[in-house]
């Protein structure tokens, strides 16, 4: 994919997320010059017509593994919103970690989880991305199943 950072702009005047190149074409414009001093969960609402909401959410100090409690209570906010807000709509989630690229024990985990989670409450989710301080990518159906 192209590593230019393409131009961060409001809200309402970034391109419409489509498609997995859309959605990676967005991370890229939100994380800017990568680079991370601990890790953190990055959450943004996109609606049915592909659009962004204003609101990202960042959860910092998330731990290595993510526990069932923390993932329950995440997807029932996730559920909310998008139910009462906006239909249609669903997720996105990115873990941002310092480090070298590649996947770690931990980052399979948080996309497994993630997605796991958010299947089993009927939450509709984009592919989880990871961001370290090399690199920007999207978390493959066997990058998942690798985690299991």
């Amino acid at each position: 994919m192209n590593d230019d950072i393409p131009p961060l702009k409001r809200p309402e005047e970034m391109p419409p997320i489509r498609s997995q190149a859309d959605l990676y074409q967005h991370w890229r414009a939100l994380m800017g010059e990568l680079g991370f001093a601990a890790p953190q969960l990055w959450m943004a609402m996109i609606d049915a017509e592909g659009r962004c909401t204003p609101v990202i959410q960042t959860i910092e100090e998330i731990p290595d593994v993510p526990d069932p409690q923390t993932l329950d209570n995440l997807m029932t906010v996730c559920r909310g919103i998008l139910d009462e807000v906006i239909p249609g709509g669903g997720v996105a989630f990115l873990r941002a970690r310092p480090g070298p690229a590649g996947l770690t024990a931990s980052d399979r985990a948080w996309a497994g989880s993630l997605s796991a989670a958010a299947r089993e409450r009927g939450v509709a989710c984009h592919p989880v991305h990871l961001a370290n301080d090399q690199e920007i990518r999207a978390f493959t159906p066997d990058d998942e199943i690798a985690s299991a």
